[in-house]
């Protein structure tokens, strides 16, 4: 707790003390600060993200509030207002994921198609550049031509993912990046997505031989096993990080 944001961890502690209204201004201080051109947040966006789920799910006006944060930066996204946070050294966010990370809070992921049909159409070059983003909630709508222009190869990704199987090991030492695991969820999640796509047109042979391609491209037999695992169960990979993760802590 000593590293995150002060006003968040006054936020967590009001809301476990039951000061939702307390625990509400200061989240809402906190939005205001990740999403404007002010200072950033001292916090990580997931541990923000988690907090704000967590608010929103014991207290209705935190909802409400997020929603009509959410909408305010869509009006702003679709004035031509793509990119906050401009003058950071880390550099400027993307407002669509900012409402995209939102909408996932909000498990609202029908907002974020909406929101990028509009884009499409008054903004198509930057709908473009955040159409990876917008891809999930696209596919669950089931616009499934929508999908397929925007939708790369996931094979591209093979040559990377075996090259940093070569260099990185599956299980890190404690307090390392955990980045093979991380490219191997990145490139199921695009193969599930792209059969999704390939089954929702009718083309379910071509799914099937998307999969079957996607795990013999890969080359090492422990990667291999792990994606097909992860194909069939969203979460495998992750759980197996976290399972070596506190295998290798002493408290557990």
């Amino acid at each position: 707790m000593a590293d995150i944001d002060p006003d968040l961890r006054d936020a967590i502690a009001a809301r476990e003390a039951g000061r939702m209204d307390a625990a509400l201004r200061l989240m809402k201080g906190l939005l205001d600060r990740a999403g404007g051109d002010g200072p950033s947040v001292g916090a990580s966006v997931f541990i923000v993200t988690f907090e704000w789920s967590r608010l929103a799910e014991a207290y209705p006006p935190a909802r409400d509030a997020l929603a009509s944060a959410r909408d305010e930066h869509a009006r702003r996204l679709l004035g031509g207002d793509d990119y906050f946070h401009k003058g950071s050294p880390a550099g400027p966010r993307s407002r669509f994921a900012f409402i995209a990370g939102i909408d996932q809070i909000l498990g609202d992921t029908g907002a974020t198609y909406d929101l990028f049909v509009q884009l499409e159409r008054t903004a198509p070059e930057h709908a473009r550049r955040v159409a990876h983003l917008a891809l999930p909630a696209i596919v669950k709508a089931g616009d499934f031509r929508l999908a397929e222009r925007y939708l790369p190869d996931p094979l591209d990704w093979l040559d990377r993912l075996n090259q940093l199987a070569r260099d990185f090991p599956l299980y890190p030492p404690p307090r390392t990046a955990p980045r093979l695991a991380g490219e191997l969820m990145g490139f199921t999640k695009e193969v599930s997505l792209r059969a999704a796509v390939l089954n929702g047109l009718g083309r379910g042979a071509d799914a099937e031989a998307l999969h079957d391609a996607a795990l013999a491209g890969i080359e090492s037999d422990e990667l291999r096993a792990l994606a097909q695992h992860e194909l069939a169960q969203s979460g495998t990979i992750a759980g197996a990080m976290s399972e070596h993760e506190m295998s290798q802590d002493p408290r557990f």
